[in-house]
């Protein structure tokens, strides 16, 4: 068999997988040394290449023209970048959510447009008061595939309980995914969350298991329920509070 009809029929059997198994093809492809010019492939095209292979772009990839002789161009972008602003009042942000430069997860392929990432998005928070009641606080850390990790930091005022904090905490972290999601032009409801927290009680509340005695809490899960409804699909674990210092500070 000819090389050109080899290409033809390896194309017909790419047409045939969905867009995840090419994301997966192309990934595969690469980890394996078999995309040669990569970098111009794929780490500047990522969504041409993975989403949907076309004859002339297979052909480009297994065999690519040699590369012009010369400097090659500098492109520079002037456009003034606006500075990370916080949506909720008293929040401090550890952590540039647009730096993708850090990224420590460097082979995770980005989503296809209108979806979320294909990994989950993890969330772990913790919340406190100091009296109990007293001034609340909370921590989430956000891991979003493909980004380093963000930890935010919340204040909630006075005369706030240890429960409360730890549902505003993750009320907090759940509005912000949907924000973000929002904001990219992803359906939320592609998206998957895997939550971690050392709050039995805010845990198997919302999963139903235990009962909600006091009003201020019932609204509190309502309102978790109602966002996490909004996603494909939502896991919340329980882990130790030693995990959560580990990650939170405290």
């Amino acid at each position: 068999m000819t090389h050109s009809r080899r290409i033809d029929a390896l194309i017909e059997e790419i047409r045939a997988l969905s867009p995840a198994e090419r994301r997966r093809l192309a990934r595969q492809l690469r980890i394996n040394g078999l995309l040669e010019n990569e970098e111009a492939l794929t780490d500047l095209h990522p969504l041409e290449i993975a989403p949907a292979l076309t004859p002339a772009g297979l052909r480009q990839l297994l065999y690519p023209s040699p590369a012009p002789s010369g400097p090659a161009p500098v492109q520079r972008d002037d456009t003034p970048v606006a500075p990370y602003k916080s949506a909720v009042s008293g929040r401090v942000v550890m952590g540039s959510p647009g730096d993708e430069s850090t990224s420590d997860a460097p082979s995770v392929m980005p989503p296809l447009p209108g979806q979320a990432p294909e990994q989950p998005i993890r969330v772990i928070f913790d919340g406190g008061s100091k009296g109990n009641p007293g001034l609340g606080y909370g921590s989430y850390a956000l891991e979003w595939p493909g980004f380093p990790r963000q930890i935010v930091q919340l204040r909630f005022g006075d005369r706030v309980t240890n429960n409360e904090a730890e549902y505003d905490t993750l009320i907090a972290a759940l509005e912000a995914i949907v924000k973000r999601l929002k904001e990219s032009g992803a359906d939320t409801r592609t998206a998957r969350l895997d939550i971690w927290g050392d709050s039995l009680l805010v845990i198997s509340q919302i999963k139903g298991e235990w009962k909600v005695n006091k009003a201020e809490l019932q609204s509190r899960r309502d309102q978790a329920r109602s966002l996490l409804a909004l996603f494909g699909q939502a896991r919340l674990t329980h882990h130790d509070r030693e995990k959560s210092v580990e990650v939170l500070g405290h």
